[in-house]
């Protein structure tokens, strides 16, 4: 189900948000190992959520899923307005985004990923069965899984007492959701605008509960 390259970008991923949602707590309160390790686990356990909600969608469609640290190639909207080298994104702007608010903002969108199609799917092209050619709709319902995912468990971590688990789960949702360079959101705008902007509204709403229930109206 995951290639070594995949479990390499994934853990690289987890460093650098776990570092970016324990900063705070740690500019505040000193290096708890404890926190951090729970910052770390949470953080792991609502990427999880969302990688493997994607592969069972992609699986759904006999197709497979790589992630990948998000990389940004292009300065501008032009063919020749490229980087030389592309950017690892889902590094820097996270650490960036950390440190320059001392930890009070973070930025959770740090990977992407590639779609191929299995044999099986691409043995229908000959066989007796329909095919199907995987479309930016298919690849976009593959990225919205992801994002059903994490609002689910934001949910039942809500439900069950957990509001830290909920809220991670709830941003990192939203963050999914941007559709800029080739995040989960730009699959999910190209493919269907519809579900995106579905998506969008319930993300809102669910922002919305969030802030009141850090607020004490709920």
């Amino acid at each position: 189900m995951f290639t070594q390259k995949e479990i390499g970008h994934i853990l690289l991923a987890l460093i650098v948000l776990g570092f970016s949602i324990s900063l705070a707590g740690i500019i505040k309160n000193g290096i708890d190992y404890l926190a951090i390790l729970t910052g770390f686990l949470l953080i792991l356990i609502v990427m999880l959520v969302n990688i493997l909600a994607k592969k069972a969608t992609a699986y759904y469609y006999e197709a497979k899923i790589e992630h990948n640290i998000w990389m940004w190639e292009r300065f501008g909207f032009k063919r020749e307005e490229r980087f030389s080298k592309p950017m690892p994104a889902g590094i820097i702007v996270p650490v960036i985004f950390s440190i320059t608010s001392y930890g009070k903002a973070f930025w959770l969108a740090a990977l992407e990923f590639d779609v191929y199609t299995t044999s099986a799917r691409a043995s229908k092209r000959h066989g007796e069965h329909r095919y199907t050619e995987m479309t930016e709709i298919h690849i976009g319902l593959i990225a919205a899984a992801g994002i059903i995912a994490n609002l689910i468990a934001g949910i039942i971590g809500y439900l069950v007492g957990f509001p830290e688990f909920s809220k991670l789960n709830i941003y990192y949702a939203i963050y999914s959701m941007i559709p800029f360079g080739n995040l989960d959101g730009s699959k999910i705008f190209f493919g269907s605008r519809l579900v995106w902007y579905t998506l969008g509204i319930i993300c809102l709403i669910f922002l919305s509960y969030t802030f009141a229930f850090h607020q004490g109206i709920m």
